[in-house]
């Protein structure tokens, strides 16, 4: 699983890479979105299939 940071303005700011790393150590403001996806080279055993995907929104 990938973890990208953008932000207010919708532009990427840096990934979300380091495991042992709070949410709290990386520059999040109001306003940002936290993207993540999959790997095309990460097998989760379900193949291309995307009924289980799922959106959400989160607020402060």
């Amino acid at each position: 699983m990938d973890l990208e940071l953008y932000g207010i303005d919708d532009k990427f700011c840096m990934k979300l890479d380091r495991d042992d790393a709070l949410l709290g150590s990386y520059p999040v403001e109001d306003g940002c979105r936290i993207h993540v996806s999959q790997s095309s080279n990460q097998d989760t055993g379900s193949g291309s299939d995307t009924t289980n995907l799922w959106e959400n929104m989160m607020a402060a």
